[in-house]
């Protein structure tokens, strides 16, 4: 073995081939951050593109609609997108999705991508595309479903409860993995997902509720899910399903908020 091409198992700490993907001493799968390297084939992985392309589609999501909101002058994406229980109840499923795409204030937005940039990518090398987007999908809906049901009163929108779920998916990596990077990986983000509940107790306007619950979802997500595999066998094409599932779901939220909007200005601006 070529020691100049050659790395450590973060398991067992043994000298192994760079271009292994399984320790030849422990067994353990190793690959990008000491983990086992997602696979990258498939008719997902082509629809949402690879190379760490997810988080930053999810980044320029968001940032479109909030420039759109800003660029038009107009609230009825947020007062038709945001979560609120009442219209929930009256048929408006999609404020469960919509509601995590959306932001008002420029800092809300920032903050909250700002997270999005540091932790999507880590999770998507880790548990590829296809885990992403899905749990990334859950922890929104779970969030937003807990929040309704938390203040049911209450406005509420932002990335945070998907941004906590990627918190959950990386708490559960040190379920899945002995190593001491995935262990010190799972102590930090249980120590940020408190500071940030702490926060959301001390300022009012923080929805923990939200937070809990894509913690929640994105924990237990990423926990069923484990570590991919390297090869595509059912279990991985189990979760492409659920990953076109996810983003069918999401489409079908923002056609629905869009028909919604349009049939709004058509009633408020009749002939324009």
């Amino acid at each position: 073995m070529n020691v100049s091409g050659s790395r450590l198992c973060p398991n067992c700490r043994a000298l192994i081939d760079a271009e292994t993907n399984q320790c030849g001493f422990c067994g353990a799968r190793v690959g990008a951050f000491g983990f086992q390297r997602a696979p990258r084939e498939g008719f997902t992985d082509k629809l949402m593109p690879n190379g760490n392309m997810a988080v930053p589609l999810l980044l320029l999501v968001n940032s479109a609609f909030f420039v759109g909101i800003h660029v038009s002058g107009s609230n009825a994406l947020p007062t038709y997108g945001a979560k609120w229980l009442p219209a929930i109840l009256n048929g408006d499923w999609w404020r469960l999705i919509t509601a995590g795409y959306l932001h008002v204030q420029f800092f809300h937005i920032f903050m909250n991508m700002m997270s999005l940039y540091n932790l999507g990518p880590i999770v998507e090398q880790i548990y590829g595309t296809k885990r992403l987007f899905t749990l990334y999908t859950v922890a929104t809906f779970g969030g937003f479903f807990l929040s309704a049901l938390w203040a049911p009163g209450t406005h509420s929108l932002g990335a945070s409860a998907g941004i906590f779920g990627l918190l959950g998916a990386l708490i559960a990596v040190g379920m899945h993995s002995t190593s001491p990077i995935a262990q010190h990986l799972r102590n930090q983000c249980l120590m940020n997902a408190g500071i940030g509940l702490v926060m959301g107790f001390v300022l009012p306007m923080i929805d923990n509720a939200a937070h809990l619950g894509g913690l929640a979802g994105g924990f237990a997500v990423a926990y069923l899910a484990g570590l991919p595999r390297a090869t595509n066998d059912m279990r991985e094409k189990v979760w492409g399903i659920l990953a076109g599932a996810s983003l069918v779901v999401t489409l079908l939220a923002f056609w629905a908020l869009a028909t919604r909007v349009m049939i709004y200005n058509a009633t408020v601006f009749p002939g324009q």
